[in-house]
């Protein structure tokens, strides 16, 4: 049985020289799961609540640890690169992760 670990995903979006990261979600399970969790995400997650999707392409980055999905939405489109991270270490006590 593989062990559990500590996931964070991560979306990284922006314009010009202006970038950002934001947290998606975090979460504990096994790297498989955790990797169905990012491709759902990917698939599914809207990076702002008022988009208007009309088409979503995902294209997989390396071994599935990152996507990179294109949203065209009916004012905008948005190009946005999410992110799996394992936490690798951490000091004090450790957050509740929701379940």
């Amino acid at each position: 049985m593989r062990s559990v670990a500590r996931w964070v995903v991560v979306m990284q979006f922006g314009y010009g020289n202006q970038y950002r990261v934001e947290e998606v979600t975090r979460f504990e399970s096994t790297p498989e799961q955790a990797r169905a969790t990012l491709y759902e995400i990917a698939c599914t997650h809207r990076p702002r609540p008022s988009l208007r999707q009309q088409h979503r392409e995902v294209f997989r980055v390396g071994d599935g640890d990152a996507y990179y999905v294109h949203i065209a939405g009916m004012m905008s489109t948005y190009r946005v690169l999410y992110r799996l991270a394992e936490l690798a270490w951490s000091t004090g006590a450790a957050p509740a992760y929701p379940q």
